[in-house]
């Protein structure tokens, strides 16, 4: 495996996790990445080992940089959206789209009056 010029040894734990999240998103993606999709999806994949590192380290007890793993979650959903792979959310406490969810505007409804 080569990536940024270097031979990167394809059998560590790392690299085989690396090239299974990025076969699985490029599945997900259902056609042929173009280049520039490739690169966002190196990058997507790069993220996801990054927030799987603090998950585990986490779960583990140990200390997490709690604003770079936001950032990485916020930067990983940004190019899971590039790619198709995840929708936007929508702000569900805006006026407008109060009548699409009964119960949801209902629930927004009975906050607006108690609090």
């Amino acid at each position: 495996m080569n990536v940024a010029g270097r031979k990167i040894d394809g059998r560590t734990m790392e690299a085989k996790r690396f090239r299974s999240i990025g076969l699985e998103l490029a599945e997900q993606l259902g056609r042929n990445p173009t280049p520039s999709e490739r690169l966002l999806l190196m990058n997507a994949a790069t993220l996801a080992m990054l927030c799987e590192q603090a998950t585990a380290d986490l779960l583990e007890g140990k200390s997490v940089d709690q604003e770079n793993y936001r950032r990485n979650v916020t930067l990983l959903g940004a190019n899971l959206i590039k790619l198709g792979l995840a929708k936007k959310s929508r702000d569900v406490s805006k006026r407008d789209s109060a009548g699409m969810d009964d119960f949801g505007a209902a629930l927004i409804e009975a906050n607006a009056r108690t609090g």
